[in-house]
């Protein structure tokens, strides 16, 4: 009888070792599903989890009947219809169905003052119902409007407190939902730049583990309507309707760009609510950007070639390169820029200033700061490179950015008004003047500037200047943009 039980045992290995083999030889065709992170070495599916990528993969896209071949790249985050093909536990093949043109946005949602994507707590209410429920499991609970609920991580779960006080512990990814019409308002902070509010979100919310003790806030909404919470943010709503189109335009072809390249494929969103992409929710929605969005709807520019390129923004131009007095006291003969309260501006940093900004940048090792020079300009005589001279040695500072960020004034002149703590300089077009005693030892420089942000693109305020002077948005997109031409998002894009 033992000898029997033996032979069975040994059998029944045999049959599932075989079937395991088949299996893992044999293709097999998953179902479709919905893409939530990507990267070049695995997907995170939506109901199949966490599958590696063979580094043999092929990528199609089907589309009208047809169906070609696409890089991995082309594979992004929010896909819904993804079909994959696993060999030997790998995919090998993604077949993608979703349309060729972008649906839907996932902004990352940042803490108060847009400090990160992280959050260790958020406070929600809705303004209708609003729904909760864990990923696969399809726990949950409703929330009634005016109600509030708070989501904190501990232990790599999402910890939530219901309106009733009950607590919920849940796995490492929720969401949260509004009746049809409703928005999601969070609690734990204001937006504004002026008049403060709590921030009120269209569409629906993924909260993701992404540290044990931190989670991702993923807000899933449309293109157009994530253009309502954009637009007013980065233009002032009271200017002119023709700017205002030329904004929504720029502002929706530089979504459609952040999709397509997904560089924060791998985190599961596609842009962040702030200034590292553009600024969403800082201002809430208002009728003539919203006019404007509706009246450019589905329109982008894209390049000759059909790529779709990021159409940056910037707020003025200096219009073009300083380098001495003569022309920063040059006026805007065009009258596009003038009015800008960020045309002309200046600072004075001591040398005490100096040394406490440039030392944790350059080191100690330079000794006591003896003064600046502009190492290099770019083609647009943007500051590049700013050499820092010391008595005891020398050190430079590279990056447009980084010198601005370097270089942050306590106190600045613009226009009519004075500005203070200010977080970086407002752009790198300027140059200095030193002041030394009669020692000749450094008291401080003065850094004369013009416009306000990096000089890429369409100026909003050279944009304004122009919808004055009776120019159309399209006029406004082909001075600022001249390689470019008009589309619709719609029409088939290139990867």
């Amino acid at each position: 009888m033992k000898r029997i039980l033996q032979v069975v045992v040994s059998l029944t290995i045999l049959l599932l070792t075989s079937a395991l083999s088949f299996a893992f030889a044999s293709p097999l065709v998953l179902p479709a599903d919905r893409v939530l992170r990507i990267s070049p070495e695995q997907v995170e599916f939506e109901h199949h989890g966490f599958l590696p990528i063979s580094t043999e993969v092929e990528c199609y896209h089907h589309w009208e009947d047809e169906s070609f071949s696409v890089p991995l790249a082309a594979v992004l985050v929010g896909f819904a219809e993804v079909v994959a093909t696993l060999e030997q536990g790998e995919i090998v093949r993604l077949d993608v169905y979703d349309p060729l043109y972008i649906r839907t946005m996932l902004v990352a949602i940042t803490t108060d003052q847009f400090r990160s994507i992280e959050h260790e707590s958020l406070k929600f209410s809705p303004t209708s119902k609003l729904y909760v429920e864990e990923k696969g499991t399809g726990r949950g609970f409703v929330v009634h409007e005016g109600e509030e609920i708070e989501v904190y991580a501990h232990d790599s779960k999402l910890h939530m407190i219901d309106a009733r006080g009950h607590l919920w512990v849940f796995g490492p990814r929720i969401y949260l939902w509004p009746d049809l019409k409703g928005l999601i308002q969070i609690n734990s902070f204001q937006r504004g730049t002026g008049t403060k509010f709590y921030p009120q979100y269209r569409g629906r919310f993924e909260l993701a583990i992404i540290e044990p003790e931190r989670f991702l806030t993923i807000n899933e909404v449309g293109l157009e309507e994530y253009l309502y919470q954009v637009v007013p943010s980065e233009m002032p709503i009271t200017w002119p309707l023709e700017a205002l189109k030329a904004q929504a335009v720029a502002a929706r072809t530089y979504a459609v760009a952040q999709v397509v390249y997904s560089r924060q494929g791998h985190l599961g969103f596609h842009v962040s609510d702030s200034t590292n992409s553009q600024v969403y929710n800082n201002q809430p929605e208002a009728a003539s950007t919203t006019a404007a969005i509706q009246a450019t709807a589905g329109q982008i520019l894209a390049k000759g070639d059909g790529t779709i390129g990021s159409t940056y923004f910037y707020s003025t131009s200096s219009r073009g390169a300083l380098t001495n007095l003569a022309q920063w006291r040059k006026t805007d003969e065009l009258g596009l820029e003038g009015n800008s309260p960020w045309y002309r501006w200046q600072c004075t940093l001591t040398a005490d200033e100096l040394t406490k900004l440039l030392h944790p940048v350059v080191g100690k090792e330079v000794g006591n700061i003896l003064g600046l020079k502009v190492v290099e300009r770019d083609e647009l005589g943007r500051v590049t490179i700013l050499g820092v001279q010391g008595t005891a040695g020398e050190a430079t500072i590279s990056g447009e950015l980084n010198i601005r960020t370097t270089l942050k004034p306590s106190s600045l002149k613009r226009g009519k008004d004075t500005l203070t703590n200010l977080s970086l300089l407002p752009s790198a077009f300027f140059f200095m003047e030193t002041k030394q005693n009669q020692q000749g030892a450094l008291q401080s420089i003065t850094f004369y500037g013009g416009g306000s942000g990096h000089g890429l693109g369409m100026s909003q305020w050279g944009a304004k200047g122009m919808a004055e002077a009776g120019f159309s948005y399209l006029d406004i997109l082909e001075k600022y943009y001249p390689e470019a031409h008009l589309m619709t998002h719609s029409e088939q894009l290139r990867y």
